[in-house]
């Protein structure tokens, strides 16, 4: 997903932080594989579902191959891990070329299937409430800025594009 970005270099870092630090697990000042599970685990804990489901292995899988891509792409110095700065460098080329997106999209898609109780292909707003979690975000607000057409129910694109916009700041 490429997208038009005009976002200061402040801007870009203030969100390149807040998402490190949202990905950070455990609070060690590095991004590893076990903070990519931690944050699969919880997901499947906010759903209800369990790791061994097909649901929750492509949740786990969707987290693990985007651990992968980040450490191939972020760890400069290669010793297997990602610090903040390391991070907080590339968030800005990783949004305007759209690997961002790209890397997260399957997360989202994963996520989406995990959520959408019914397998109605839709999210509704009492679903969207048992995964969105940001702190100090309006639930309410967040559903209808997701639901960009406003029918009151969120599509698997829908989802995904307000995901990216969580991440860059724009939700």
């Amino acid at each position: 997903m490429t997208i038009g970005v005009a976002m200061s270099q402040q801007g870009f870092r203030e969100s390149a932080e807040r998402n490190f630090n949202d990905l950070d697990t455990d609070g060690d000042g590095f991004l590893t594989s076990y903070d990519y599970m931690a944050l699969a685990q919880r997901r499947l804990k906010q759903a209800g579902v369990s790791a061994e489901t097909p649901e929750g292995e492509a949740v786990v899988d969707a987290f693990l191959n985007a651990w992968d891509t980040h450490v191939r792409a972020l760890d400069a110095d290669h010793d297997g891990r990602i610090s903040k700065e390391e991070y907080v460098l590339s968030f800005e080329s990783l949004v305007r070329s759209g690997d961002l997106g790209a890397v997260l999209a399957p997360i989202s898609r994963a996520t989406f299937a995990l959520i959408d109780h019914d397998g109605d292909g839709w999210i509704t707003a009492e679903e969207f409430g048992s995964v969105w979690s940001r702190p100090g975000t309006d639930l309410t607000t967040a559903f209808a800025r997701a639901d960009a057409d406003g029918d009151g129910l969120i599509s698997v694109e829908e989802y995904v594009r307000a995901r990216h916009g969580l991440l860059i700041g724009e939700t």
